[in-house]
Parts: C-alpha cells; structure tokens; sequence
C-alpha cells in the first residue's frame, strides 16, 4: 500500500510538471556593485527608439559556487512612467504547486473513505457471521 501510494504522489508530481528547485523563484538580477558582467546584449523595447543594453550574463562574486548568472529568459524589458527601464519577471509562484497540494488532498479523502467502505463492509460481515453462529434456544 505503501508503494502504491508513492508511486501515485510521484505520479501527480510528474503530470503537473512541478519543478521543486523553482516553487517560488526570485528573479536572478544583476547588481553592478558585486557583480562582474560576462556578456552584453541588446533588446528592442516598444516606446524606445534604440534598442537597450543590459547585462545578460554575469558573474555573482558573493556566490561561492562560481557558476554563471545569466538573464531569465520569459523576463521582459519594459519602460516605465518616468522613462526608466526596468524588468518585468511575471509571477513569482509556480501555481502548479496548488494543483499538487489539490491531488494530494484528493489521495487523502480517497483513502480515508475507502478506509471507512472496507471497515464497515468487514464489520458488517462480522456481525452477519456472529449471528449466524449464535445457537438458537
């Protein structure tokens, strides 16, 4: 039973695609102070005559991995009010999450009245048999 219910949780996880490494992400951004720029590119931002350049891949001195930090691609480059540019990364929550927490909850209630059909089919059939063998005077 055991096996069975992992194996139905992993399932669910892997239909909604959940990537736990990325539940609630935050956005991976470039600070020139302690950051050293690896690679410039450029990016056509509508109300811009020009297209913006910004740093696309970095490396963070205070991450002691050593690994590469590079500009997140479904990120958009906007303009704002005031005619600074700013990045627009898009929701922070993967609602995939809740469709887990959902199907997980859905497991639960399953069993739990599974559970409670077998216990009252199993007691009843204990009654139906300890009548049957209770000897009539």
């Amino acid at each position: 039973m055991m096996v069975v219910c992992n194996a139905v949780f992993l399932f669910g996880i892997w239909v909604t695609g959940l990537n736990f490494e990325r539940l609630v992400r935050t956005p991976d951004i470039y600070d020139s102070r302690q950051d050293i720029c690896l690679r410039l590119a450029y990016q056509h931002v509508p109300g811009s005559a020009n297209p913006v350049q910004f740093c696309s891949e970095w490396l963070n001195l205070a991450d002691p991995t050593g690994k590469t930090h590079t500009f997140q691609k479904d990120a958009q480059l906007k303009q704002g009010a005031d005619g600074t540019f700013y990045f627009d990364y898009g929701p922070f929550v993967d609602y995939r999450l809740f469709a887990v927490g959902a199907f997980v909850v859905g497991i639960i209630v399953c069993g739990i009245r599974v559970t409670r059909h077998v216990v009252n089919r199993y007691r009843m059939r204990l009654e139906a048999a300890a009548r049957h063998s209770v000897p009539t005077h």
